[in-house]
């Protein structure tokens, strides 16, 4: 095999691991939130917007 072809094989694999291995899942949460808008996430939001006076939840 020529040089010139491991080293694009090894390129290759390089950007397939880093594709997987580093992939952003905080950013891929962040996104889940911004477009799903889940209801456990804006209770918890307003939980923090009350403050600490009423932390009983009710």
């Amino acid at each position: 095999m020529a040089m010139w072809k491991r080293v694009l094989l090894c390129a290759g694999v390089l950007i397939i691991d880093l594709g997987v291995v580093f992939l952003p899942l905080t950013a891929l949460f962040l996104i889940y939130i911004f477009i799903w808008n889940p209801p456990w996430f804006r209770d918890f939001l307003n939980r923090l917007d009350r403050g600490p006076q009423d932390q009983t939840g009710e």
